[in-house]
């Protein structure tokens, strides 16, 4: 599972995207990320910004402030459960699954927009006692 914050720029997305490469037989220059709300079935585009790749995973950049999605950024000012797929393509503009540059889908799964003022999760306050040393 994916989480991201509402309505905040530049957030990083870690994924196995290198491994598409393998599966397409094909390569390809630019990522299409397609979010499918879960509750309305509104389907958002967007073409994240690669941060770094290496063989294990691939660092990808997007934001939830400003609807600009060839600029890597989409307007989601409220949280929702989505569905995603990222798709390869050759095109920094193309936002279009269908066109002919895309070479096809990468990854799938799920990606939760919470709100900032809702943690996920609370720390414990815990207490550790010292260890205890026998001489003998």
């Amino acid at each position: 599972m994916i989480y991201l914050l509402k309505n905040t720029a530049a957030q990083l997305l870690y994924l196995t995207l290198k491994e598409g490469e393998l599966l397409l037989a094909n390569s390809y220059t630019h990522y299409l990320l397609e979010l499918t709300n879960e509750q309305t079935l509104q389907k958002l585009y967007a073409i994240p910004t690669k941060i770094a790749e290496n063989d294990r995973y691939t660092t990808i950049q997007i934001g939830t402030n400003a609807n600009t999605p060839t600029a890597a950024s989409l307007l989601i000012n409220y949280p929702a459960r989505f569905s995603y797929i990222v798709y390869g393509q050759n095109s920094s503009t193309n936002l279009d699954p269908t066109a002919a540059t895309v070479e096809g889908v990468i990854e799938k799964g799920y990606l939760i927009v919470e709100d900032i003022t809702t943690p996920r999760f609370t720390e414990p306050n815990l207490t550790i006692d010292n260890d205890i040393t026998y001489n003998g």
